[in-house]
Protein backbone atom coordinates (compact mmCIF):
# COMPACT_ATOMS: atom_id res chain seq x y z
CA UNK A 1 0.00 0.00 0.00
CA UNK A 2 0.90 3.65 -0.36
CA UNK A 3 1.35 4.09 3.56
CA UNK A 4 3.73 0.91 3.62
CA UNK A 5 5.76 2.39 0.76
CA UNK A 6 5.68 5.90 2.39
CA UNK A 7 7.07 3.78 6.02
CA UNK A 8 9.76 1.99 4.18
CA UNK A 9 10.85 4.78 1.99
CA UNK A 10 11.37 6.65 5.30
CA UNK A 11 13.11 3.78 7.01
CA UNK A 12 15.58 3.77 4.09
CA UNK A 13 15.99 7.17 4.17
CA UNK A 14 16.46 6.88 7.63
CA UNK A 15 19.12 4.21 7.63
CA UNK A 16 20.93 5.66 4.49
CA UNK A 17 21.79 9.24 6.39
CA UNK A 18 25.83 9.29 6.37
CA UNK A 19 26.20 5.99 4.24
CA UNK A 20 28.06 6.19 0.91
CA UNK A 21 28.15 3.89 -1.77
CA UNK A 22 31.36 1.97 0.09
CA UNK A 23 29.14 1.51 3.04
CA UNK A 24 26.68 0.11 0.83
CA UNK A 25 28.79 -2.49 -1.11
CA UNK A 26 31.05 -3.50 2.42
CA UNK A 27 27.71 -4.73 3.79
CA UNK A 28 26.08 -6.27 0.59
CA UNK A 29 28.84 -7.72 -1.12
CA UNK A 30 28.11 -7.44 -4.91
CA UNK A 31 31.02 -9.13 -7.38
CA UNK A 32 31.38 -7.67 -10.60
CA UNK A 33 34.03 -6.65 -13.22
CA UNK A 34 35.65 -2.81 -13.82
CA UNK A 35 33.51 -2.26 -16.84
CA UNK A 36 30.17 -3.19 -14.85
CA UNK A 37 31.24 -0.89 -11.91
CA UNK A 38 32.11 2.19 -14.81
CA UNK A 39 28.44 1.27 -16.08
CA UNK A 40 27.09 1.79 -12.41
CA UNK A 41 29.27 4.55 -10.87
CA UNK A 42 28.72 8.45 -11.82
CA UNK A 43 31.56 11.02 -11.69
CA UNK A 44 31.87 13.15 -8.67
CA UNK A 45 29.60 15.73 -9.63
CA UNK A 46 30.77 19.89 -9.27
CA UNK A 47 30.82 21.33 -5.87
CA UNK A 48 29.27 24.93 -6.85
CA UNK A 49 29.97 28.01 -4.58
CA UNK A 50 28.11 31.38 -4.85
CA UNK A 51 30.48 33.83 -4.80
CA UNK A 52 30.18 36.26 -1.59
CA UNK A 53 31.97 39.84 -2.51
CA UNK A 54 31.46 42.13 -4.75
CA UNK A 55 34.47 42.60 -7.50
CA UNK A 56 33.58 46.06 -7.36
CA UNK A 57 34.85 46.11 -3.23
CA UNK A 58 37.34 43.29 -3.83
CA UNK A 59 38.66 43.67 -7.38
CA UNK A 60 41.51 41.20 -6.70
CA UNK A 61 40.23 38.30 -4.92
CA UNK A 62 37.18 36.34 -4.91
CA UNK A 63 35.22 35.44 -1.07
CA UNK A 64 33.38 32.50 -0.53
CA UNK A 65 31.22 31.39 2.30
CA UNK A 66 31.98 27.29 3.17
CA UNK A 67 30.57 25.10 5.82
CA UNK A 68 33.05 22.27 6.77
CA UNK A 69 30.95 19.26 7.29
CA UNK A 70 32.53 16.47 8.84
CA UNK A 71 30.78 13.68 10.84
CA UNK A 72 30.97 9.71 11.83
CA UNK A 73 29.98 7.30 9.48
CA UNK A 74 28.52 3.93 10.16
CA UNK A 75 31.99 2.50 11.09
CA UNK A 76 33.05 5.37 13.39
CA UNK A 77 35.75 6.63 11.40
CA UNK A 78 35.89 10.00 10.17
CA UNK A 79 34.46 11.38 7.41
CA UNK A 80 33.81 14.81 5.42
CA UNK A 81 32.41 16.91 2.60
CA UNK A 82 34.53 16.44 -0.45
CA UNK A 83 35.28 20.12 -1.13
CA UNK A 84 34.77 21.70 2.19
CA UNK A 85 37.18 19.74 4.03
CA UNK A 86 39.71 20.01 1.37
CA UNK A 87 39.34 23.72 1.30
CA UNK A 88 39.74 24.03 4.89
CA UNK A 89 42.76 21.58 5.78
CA UNK A 90 44.70 23.77 2.57
CA UNK A 91 47.95 25.18 3.45
CA UNK A 92 47.86 28.78 3.29
CA UNK A 93 48.95 30.19 -0.50
CA UNK A 94 47.79 26.51 -1.77
CA UNK A 95 46.51 27.20 -5.66
CA UNK A 96 43.25 25.69 -6.18
CA UNK A 97 41.69 25.24 -9.57
CA UNK A 98 38.11 26.90 -10.09
CA UNK A 99 35.82 27.26 -13.01
CA UNK A 100 33.10 30.35 -13.33
CA UNK A 101 29.32 29.44 -14.18
CA UNK A 102 27.83 32.49 -15.05
CA UNK A 103 24.16 33.22 -12.84
CA UNK A 104 22.69 35.64 -15.99
CA UNK A 105 19.28 35.81 -14.33
CA UNK A 106 20.68 35.62 -10.05
CA UNK A 107 21.77 39.20 -9.98
CA UNK A 108 21.14 42.31 -7.98
CA UNK A 109 18.11 44.74 -10.04
CA UNK A 110 19.99 46.71 -12.43
CA UNK A 111 16.88 49.82 -11.38
CA UNK A 112 19.19 51.47 -8.55
CA UNK A 113 15.60 52.29 -7.02
CA UNK A 114 14.05 48.78 -7.38
CA UNK A 115 13.35 47.29 -3.37
CA UNK A 116 15.07 43.67 -3.02
CA UNK A 117 14.05 40.95 -0.59
CA UNK A 118 16.85 38.45 0.16
CA UNK A 119 16.02 35.05 1.93
CA UNK A 120 19.49 33.25 2.81
CA UNK A 121 19.84 31.26 6.03
CA UNK A 122 22.86 29.73 6.54
CA UNK A 123 25.62 29.98 3.94
CA UNK A 124 23.07 31.27 1.56
CA UNK A 125 23.88 34.74 3.09
CA UNK A 126 26.86 34.30 0.26
CA UNK A 127 25.46 35.78 -2.77
CA UNK A 128 23.74 38.54 -0.74
CA UNK A 129 26.60 39.70 0.78
CA UNK A 130 27.97 40.36 -2.60
CA UNK A 131 24.84 41.67 -3.39
CA UNK A 132 24.54 44.71 -0.49
CA UNK A 133 28.36 45.37 -1.25
CA UNK A 134 27.62 45.41 -4.93
CA UNK A 135 24.58 47.95 -4.59
CA UNK A 136 26.62 50.42 -2.05
CA UNK A 137 29.49 50.21 -4.21
CA UNK A 138 27.15 51.56 -7.58
CA UNK A 139 25.49 53.94 -5.10
CA UNK A 140 21.52 52.26 -5.66
CA UNK A 141 19.57 53.86 -3.34
CA UNK A 142 16.57 50.83 -3.57
CA UNK A 143 15.52 49.30 0.02
CA UNK A 144 16.81 46.00 1.14
CA UNK A 145 15.61 43.59 3.23
CA UNK A 146 17.60 40.31 4.56
CA UNK A 147 16.09 37.26 5.62
CA UNK A 148 18.79 35.28 7.62
CA UNK A 149 19.02 32.47 10.13
CA UNK A 150 21.07 29.49 11.43
CA UNK A 151 20.99 27.28 14.62
CA UNK A 152 22.40 29.54 17.30
CA UNK A 153 22.94 33.36 17.14
CA UNK A 154 26.20 32.66 19.36
CA UNK A 155 28.40 31.33 16.97
CA UNK A 156 25.98 30.85 13.44
CA UNK A 157 25.31 34.25 13.02
CA UNK A 158 27.49 35.13 9.81
CA UNK A 159 29.24 38.60 8.70
CA UNK A 160 26.92 39.75 12.03
CA UNK A 161 29.21 42.89 12.45
CA UNK A 162 28.78 43.43 8.77
CA UNK A 163 24.89 43.07 8.55
CA UNK A 164 24.93 45.18 11.67
CA UNK A 165 26.72 48.20 10.60
CA UNK A 166 24.45 47.44 6.75
CA UNK A 167 21.51 48.07 9.37
CA UNK A 168 23.13 50.93 11.41
CA UNK A 169 24.13 52.44 7.87
CA UNK A 170 21.18 52.44 6.11
CA UNK A 171 22.24 49.93 3.34
CA UNK A 172 19.81 47.53 4.76
CA UNK A 173 16.44 49.10 5.49
CA UNK A 174 15.05 45.53 7.10
CA UNK A 175 16.85 43.09 8.36
CA UNK A 176 14.81 39.90 10.52
CA UNK A 177 17.09 37.16 12.00
CA UNK A 178 15.81 33.30 12.74
CA UNK A 179 17.95 30.81 15.05
CA UNK A 180 15.55 27.84 15.32
CA UNK A 181 17.67 26.42 18.33
CA UNK A 182 17.76 29.32 20.94
CA UNK A 183 14.38 28.86 22.13
CA UNK A 184 11.77 26.47 22.95
CA UNK A 185 9.83 25.89 19.73
CA UNK A 186 12.37 26.31 16.33
CA UNK A 187 12.06 29.51 14.66
CA UNK A 188 13.08 29.76 10.43
CA UNK A 189 12.99 32.35 7.89
CA UNK A 190 9.76 30.57 6.93
CA UNK A 191 8.51 31.88 10.11
CA UNK A 192 9.77 35.47 9.72
CA UNK A 193 7.94 35.57 6.28
CA UNK A 194 4.90 34.50 7.39
CA UNK A 195 5.09 37.24 10.43
CA UNK A 196 5.87 39.75 8.12
CA UNK A 197 3.75 38.59 5.19
CA UNK A 198 1.80 42.10 4.67
CA UNK A 199 5.16 44.21 4.81
CA UNK A 200 6.14 41.40 2.45
CA UNK A 201 3.17 41.33 0.08
CA UNK A 202 3.47 45.44 0.06
CA UNK A 203 7.53 45.10 -0.90
CA UNK A 204 6.38 43.31 -4.17
CA UNK A 205 3.81 45.34 -5.02
CA UNK A 206 5.73 47.80 -5.16
CA UNK A 207 7.97 45.97 -7.67
CA UNK A 208 10.81 44.33 -5.51
CA UNK A 209 12.52 41.05 -6.35
CA UNK A 210 12.71 38.81 -4.02
CA UNK A 211 15.49 35.94 -4.17
CA UNK A 212 16.16 32.60 -2.24
CA UNK A 213 19.31 31.01 -1.76
CA UNK A 214 19.87 28.02 0.46
CA UNK A 215 19.04 24.42 0.98
CA UNK A 216 16.66 22.69 -1.24
CA UNK A 217 14.12 21.69 1.58
CA UNK A 218 14.30 25.16 2.97
CA UNK A 219 13.61 26.73 -0.55
CA UNK A 220 10.26 24.28 -0.57
CA UNK A 221 9.13 25.64 2.89
CA UNK A 222 9.85 29.49 1.92
CA UNK A 223 7.79 29.04 -1.58
CA UNK A 224 4.46 27.68 0.65
CA UNK A 225 4.76 30.43 2.95
CA UNK A 226 4.97 32.94 0.43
Amino acid sequence: TAKKLRKDRKALDTWLVNRNGLDLVREFPVRADAELWQEVLVRLTPRQYSISSSPLVSPNEVQLTVSIVRYRGPDGGPRGGVVSTYLADLPDGTAVPVFLQRSPHFRPPEDPATPMIMVGPGTGIAPFRGFLQERRALGHRGPNWLFFGDQHRGHDYLYAEELDRFVTDGLLDRLDLAFSRDQDHKIYVQDRLRERGRDVYDWLQNGAHLYVCGAIAMGKDVHAAL
